[in-house]
């Protein structure tokens, strides 16, 4: 695992917009080929317990907004606070997705004047982890949960496009079918933190 840059960095054809999907997103300012590189993350590692302590520190006041991602077993990247990256928002049908742990790239063409959207399921393997989602595609999952990677469609649909970790795991279990039908996130449990602001 390599180490993450210190900072984040945007295509300089990404802007910081209102977004129907959530707060404010970010948006292509002119056609962006497929592959295109539009945002590399930047942070710090940590480890599960001490991700917890920044969210439940966060969710007090206590502490700023955090925004993480899974990077591999038992670590994860908190993206720099106040950089535009914390804009991208989820969407159910994504146009971004990982080149590598730190790097999104568009899944194809994306016009000018459209939101850069990813799956968050495509960035975090956490059983706790689930969002509300209100996304305007039809293929609207309404939860988004931490085990998401184990759906065969969305196994096949994001295949190379997955955080390398997540990506690992689908391909193990994709090996054993039967392990593509593991328990679901518990649709009960309260929203994650990872909710754009």
């Amino acid at each position: 695992m390599r180490l993450p840059p210190a900072s984040c960095w945007l295509h300089p054809s990404v802007t910081v917009r209102p977004s129907s999907i959530a707060g404010r997103g970010l948006f292509a300012t002119e056609d962006l080929p497929g592959g295109t590189v539009v945002s590399r993350l930047g942070g710090h590692l940590v480890d599960a317990p001490e991700l917890r302590r920044l969210i439940e520190e966060s969710a007090s006041g206590r502490a700023p907004y955090v925004d993480s991602i899974v990077v591999a077993q038992d670590r994860h990247l908190v993206l720099e606070p106040g950089g535009d990256n914390r804009f991208g928002n989820h969407s159910c049908d994504p146009n971004l997705g990982w080149v590598d742990e730190y790097t999104l790239a568009t899944m194809a063409d994306v016009p000018a004047g459209h939101e850069l959207v990813s799956d968050y399921a495509m960035s975090t393997a956490d059983a706790d982890y689930v969002l509300r989602c209100h996304c305007p595609s039809y293929r609207c999952r309404q939860m988004v949960a931490g085990d998401d990677w184990r759906i065969p469609q969305l196994q096949t649909r994001y295949r190379g496009w997955w955080v390398p970790y997540v990506q690992a795991l689908v391909d193990g279990v994709s090996e054993s079918p039967s392990a593509t039908a593991g328990p679901r996130a518990d649709a009960a449990r309260p929203p994650s933190s990872r909710r754009g602001p």
